[in-house]
């Protein structure tokens, strides 16, 4: 298992607002992504978590990287074509839900 996914089965959620498996998935997907921009900021949503695990990033830090990553997706989305857009759109919907909402809630 990946240090991300290790990470964020740790966490814990006694109240299951962490959506565990679809943070894995949505960065699983966004990863193999066509678009360039969605790999990209998948791998970066990655690394940070990693870093984050490991001491390297504080939670203050992590948190103004995911809200800058999550406005810079947002405005990404209406600049792509619709397929490309789709896909950032879904990126940026999953960053909001799922780790702004519930893993910032847990840290």
């Amino acid at each position: 298992m990946s240090k991300f996914g290790k990470f964020i089965d740790d966490i814990v959620d006694a109240g299951g607002r962490l959506a565990k498996d679809e943070l894995k998935t949505l960065i699983a997907t966004a990863k193999k992504d066509e678009s360039d921009f969605v790999r990209l900021q998948a791998e970066n949503l990655e690394r940070w978590t990693v870093m984050l695990a490991d001491g390297d990033l504080t939670v203050k830090g992590y948190k103004l990287l995911v809200k800058k990553m999550e406005v810079l997706t947002q405005l990404e989305s209406i600049r792509l074509k619709v397929k490309a857009k789709a896909s950032a759109q879904r990126l940026a919907q999953g960053i909001e839900e799922i780790v702004i909402k519930n893993l910032f809630a847990l840290l």
